[in-house]
């Protein structure tokens, strides 16, 4: 498989982002080279006849919904077409590479390891920040994610940072320091790039991490994996305690819950609750701050319904809400619907569909044929990601993080993985679903958001 390589890398380079500890690399543009890199072992590995090019379930979906962002962008903000017309076909490579290059389970168990790995990582790395000593980090505005740099003064407090050795002009606090000064915000430990908030590295360490060694626990019986597996979870579970994020311990107990529920039925509720309700007592802020994030939040929500009604078809193009508020949406479909209008939303919820579809439909066929574990095993795990990453993305703003999207592709690729060996599969969107999906964006537009915003006091 050529495209194979192409494909891990893309993953490395956009998660650890390694330009950040070696600025060397900054100077090479390596997504796109990897990009390109992806895209040519793809085209070998169809020449070679490796790969069979058959469409994915979500294909038309994921593209349409990426072209409507461009639309948009040019209706709205045709300054800035060029630069959204990139952003895009990298997210349509990143789709596009790993959801039809990977036809094989041999193939696929490659790259969801590269992922895990990746993800342990970014744990590691994020553990360690939050075990280290806090130092004074001073900038010009340390308000919100905003990065600042440490000055090597230890403390406890952030007034502690405003004596000796503080600079005019910078705005100080005490976080912890790790490694490659990256620094926790209000105590909440995060990495860089498309990670830098901790809500993000939660989602991404349960869905990435916790999700695919379970898998891979389930697959591999020697004792020795088993054991380095679970202090990996161990790793994934702590750090995810570490960044304080209420999304993303929960979205790690619905993976937890995923697997509980194919063990034992529903009879799960009853182990799920008693452990999810000490880790969302106690694993999340409990302080002012708090309250006026999730109100801030509330608010970004009516401001982005408020983006609709002004422009219900083509919204206010993608990547401009920050335009119009001093935050992001803080949820995907409020994003979708507030930069696309409502054919984006319509697009985004119909990718979360046709993926979910699949997933459900590939487990109960496999169910039925003999020798169909390794398919049932990572089924069962995208199920228990995807469950988790949608409940954290209507707290994030998500609709275009490639994050979001190797897990699209994941789908895409576990659906190629079934066809290659049964090739009768087949999932598609009938008119029945799609009236299912505008009726509840209709009912989530016209009266759930409204009603729920009313009922918060933010309208």
């Amino acid at each position: 498989m050529f495209a194979i390589p192409g494909i891990a890398a893309l993953v490395v380079f956009i998660l650890v982002r390694p330009q950040e500890y070696l600025p060397l690399l900054q100077r090479v543009p390596f997504l796109h080279l990897f990009a390109v890199f992806a895209i040519v072992g793809y085209v070998i590995d169809v020449r070679l006849r490796r790969t069979q090019p058959i469409s994915t379930p979500a294909l038309p979906w994921a593209a349409a919904f990426l072209l409507w962002a461009v639309v948009s962008t040019a209706i709205n903000v045709p300054d800035q077409l060029i630069r959204k017309v990139l952003e895009m076909i990298i997210l349509f490579t990143l789709y596009g590479t790993i959801a039809h290059g990977i036809q094989r389970f041999r193939a696929f168990q490659i790259v969801v390891g590269v992922l895990s790995v990746v993800c342990v990582f970014v744990a590691a790395v994020c553990m360690h920040q939050g075990l280290s000593p806090k130092q004074c980090v001073g900038g010009e505005e340390m308000t919100g994610e905003n990065v600042g740099r440490p000055d090597g003064r230890s403390c406890e407090l952030h007034e502690h940072c405003k004596g000796q050795g503080a600079e005019p002009g910078l705005q100080y606090r005490c976080e912890h320091v790790g490694i490659a000064d990256m620094h926790s915000v209000e105590g909440r430990v995060r990495y860089r790039g498309d990670l830098q908030d901790p809500n993000e590295v939660a989602l991404v360490i349960a869905v990435g991490g916790i999700s695919m060694l379970a898998a891979f626990m389930r697959r591999k019986r020697e004792l020795m994996f088993r054991f380095f597996a679970v202090l990996a979870v161990a790793l994934c579970v702590t750090t995810i305690m570490l960044t304080k994020s209420r999304g993303g311990q929960m979205a790690m107990l619905l993976v937890i819950f995923v697997y509980l529920v194919r063990a034992y039925g529903w009879k799960a509720f009853i182990p799920a609750a008693a452990m999810g309700a000490p880790l969302l007592l106690l694993g999340g802020r409990d302080d002012a701050s708090a309250e006026m994030s999730t109100m801030e939040r509330y608010e970004a929500w009516a401001t982005g319904l408020e983006l609709f009604k002004n422009s219900p078809v083509y919204g206010v193009g993608a990547g401009q809400f920050v335009e119009y508020h001093y935050l992001t949406a803080h949820n995907s479909f409020v994003l979708a619907m507030a930069e696309l209008g409502f054919v984006g939303l319509v697009l985004f919820v119909s990718i979360i569909y046709i993926s979910m579809k699949s997933l459900l439909k590939g487990i109960f066929v496999l169910s039925k044929i003999p020798g169909a574990e390794v398919a049932q095993v990572w089924g069962m795990a995208l199920v228990g990601s995807l469950v988790g990453a949608m409940f954290s993305i209507s707290t994030l703003s998500f609709a275009y993080k490639p994050v979001l999207w190797i897990m699209f592709a994941l789908v895409g690729a576990w659906t190629g993985s079934i066809r290659h060996h049964q090739p009768d599969f087949t999932v598609k969107l009938s008119w029945r679903d799609i009236g299912i999906i505008v009726v509840v964006c209709l009912a989530f537009v016209g009266f759930v958001l409204p009603v729920f915003l009313k009922f918060k006091g933010a309208m």
